[in-house]
Parts: structure tokens; C-alpha cells; sequence
């Protein structure tokens, strides 16, 4: 018995192919390198310790050497400074006096930008005869991470917690009530564990257990419940649209690994009104700030949330609807049979 040999695939799907793939591989080069290669200050606030004109002396200064990279404001004094930091309204502060420089800092915010600062006040004091620059650190990361790795490590499990929430609920779960009682369960149970393992197991974070765990619980809830409506609307397809509006969208621009201000604009601050960007700046408000500086972010997680909620009422409503379509045709068709 002669077998046929299998059809061999024609050369335009094979050609069509690997041009999907180019583009495939292209976007995600782009998504998570073109931030870091472009990276540099756009618009970071920060503040100078005297009077207006001192700011905008300093403001004058800084744009010759970085067009918009810089928004100075003025400080009456290092109390006031303080208070603009530890409220995050800026990521740092100078007082400039002709026998030193003070910087005010903090690293939690941004070790990045805290470094950056502090390389600009010893450029000024070289310029103003070698005058000694003193770093006060007011946000210190902890000490076993003092570069915020474990912090900017967190961008991957806040966005990848909530498509897994999601993936697992949307397609293993039956029942409406069901899924809708799980993705309530397990962004506060997943934002429990994770915070627990990143306050005392890997120390990566400070901060109090219980905001941090809001904190968490609701990043992946805007996420989980954004992909589980596109799940329950769109089907499987919901995960594809869902995952690359998160992954390769709201990661690479969420600011974590330095701050949206460092990011390319204006696609810094667009990422902070996504899930990923949003759920990094709550934890780092929550760990660090006493909630300073999260308000937006709860409202656009919470817009996040309300959405997927929305889209899963629609895709259920449309589900309950085609079944009883179904079961009005099936007994229509009953008759007819007989």
C-alpha cells in the first residue's frame, strides 16, 4: 500500500513566516531596549534651597547643559526641602552656599536619579573652586539593596502576576460567579505572598505589610481583571491583546528600573496610565512614602479595574445570551425532528 508523501508548505507561507517572526522579534527588541537606549532626564523635578532667583539661576544652568531635563522649583528652606521630597514632589534638592554644597536625596525613589544629582553638585562645586558637597540621603533604600534591584525586579511578577491570574481564572474556572469570586480571592492572596516574600524573605523592599499588600493586590487586580474581560469577551485572543498591551507596552515604560521622569517623552509619563508603570509607582509610594505620591496611580488602577470589570459583565451578558439563543433553537428544532 503506497502512502502519499505529506503536502510540502508553499514557499509564500514559509516567506510570510519569517518576515512574522522578523517583525515579532523586532518589536520586542524595540519594546525593551529603546527605553534604556534612550534613556535620559526629562523634566525632573527637583528643587534649590533659597529664594526664586536662585532657582532660576540654577534653572538657567541646567538647560544649558540638558534642554528640558530639569523643572527647578524653590525651597525656603532644607525643612521645606525635606517636605518636597518625602512627599514626592521633587527627587532632590540643593543648597548651594559659597563653603559647600548639601544634596538631599532619595534613593527610593530613584537611585538613579539620586546619582545623577549628586554628579551635577560635584560638577557646580568644581566650577565653584572644589567647595565640599554633602549627600543626605532621606529616603535610603534598604541595606542589603542599596541599588533597588529587587524593587525594579518587581516591574515583572506586577505585570506577569496579573496575566497569570487571569490566564488561569479565564480559562479553567466555570461559572460567571465563580470567576468573578477568584479574581477577587487571588490578587489579595498572590499580593500577600509576594509582599511577604519581598519584605522578609528577600528584604528588597521597607515598608508596612499591609500597604504593601494593597499595594500589590491592587496592580495585579487592574491587570488580572483587564485580561480576564478580554478573556471573557474575545476569548482566547483576549490573552494575546492583553499580554502585549501589558508586557511589551506597560513594562518597558513603567519606570521601575529608574523613573518615568529618565524614560523617552512623553512615553515616561504615558506609561504611568498603564497597569505595569501605575502598580510600580503605588508600591514604591506604599513601601517608602507613607502613600505620597500614589494618588494618581489608585485612580488609574482603579480605571484599569472598572474596565476589565466592564468588559467581563459585557462578555458574560453576550455568553448568556448565545446559550439562550441555543436553547431556543434546540427546542425549536425538537418539533421539526418529530
Amino acid at each position: 500500500m503506497e502512502t502519499s508523501a505529506p503536502e510540502r508548505t508553499p514557499i509564500g507561507r514559509v516567506i510570510a513566516l519569517s518576515a512574522g517572526l522578523a517583525l515579532i522579534v523586532g518589536v520586542l527588541t524595540l519594546a525593551f531596549s529603546w527605553p534604556s537606549t534612550g534613556m535620559g532626564p526629562h523634566e525632573v523635578p527637583i528643587a534649590v534651597v533659597g529664594p526664586q532667583e536662585a532657582a532660576d539661576q540654577v534653572q538657567a544652568q541646567l538647560d544649558q547643559a540638558e534642554p528640558d531635563g530639569f523643572d527647578v522649583t524653590a525651597a525656603a528652606d532644607a525643612d521645606e526641602a525635606a517636605t518636597l521630597i518625602e512627599e514626592r514632589e521633587v527627587y532632590a534638592a540643593f543648597a548651594i552656599a559659597p563653603d559647600g554644597i548639601t544634596v538631599y536625596t532619595a534613593s527610593a525613589a530613584s537611585p538613579v536619579v539620586s546619582r545623577m544629582v549628586v554628579g551635577i553638585a560635584d560638577g557646580v562645586a568644581a566650577q565653584m573652586g572644589g567647595i565640599p558637597v554633602t549627600v543626605e540621603d532621606l529616603v535610603a533604600l534598604p541595606d542589603d539593596d542599596p541599588n533597588g534591584a529587587g524593587l525594579a525586579a518587581s516591574a515583572l511578577p506586577l505585570a506577569a502576576g496579573g496575566i497569570l491570574i487571569a490566564v488561569l481564572i479565564g480559562l479553567n474556572v466555570r461559572g460567571s460567579g465563580r470567576q468573578v469570586a477568584a479574581a477577587i480571592l487571588a490578587p489579595l492572596a498572590v499580593g500577600a505572598g509576594v509582599a511577604a516574600l519581598m519584605l522578609y524573605v528577600l528584604e528588597s523592599i521597607e515598608g508596612e505589610f499591609l500597604p504593601v499588600a494593597g499595594a500589590l493586590a491592587l496592580a495585579m487586580a487592574g491587570t488580572g481583571w483587564l485580561i480576564l474581560g478580554l478573556v471573557k469577551l474575545l476569548g482566547r485572543a483576549g490573552v494575546a491583546v492583553g499580554a502585549v498591551l501589558v508586557m511589551l507596552v506597560g513594562n518597558p515604560l513603567s519606570g521601575m528600573a529608574s523613573s518615568p521622569e529618565m524614560l523617552p517623552a512623553p512615553w515616561g509619563e504615558f506609561g504611568q496610565y498603564l497597569a505595569p508603570g501605575a502598580g510600580g509607582t503605588l508600591l514604591r509610594s506604599a513601601a517608602y512614602f507613607d502613600g505620597h505620591g500614589g494618588q494618581t496611580a489608585i485612580l488609574v488602577l482603579g480605571a484599569w479595574l472598572v474596565a476589565g470589570i466592564l468588559l467581563f459583565a459585557i462578555g458574560a451578558a453576550r455568553a448568556k445570551a448565545k446559550e439562550a439563543n441555543a436553547e431556543v433553537e434546540e427546542r425549536e428544532a425538537v418539533p421539526a425532528a418529530a
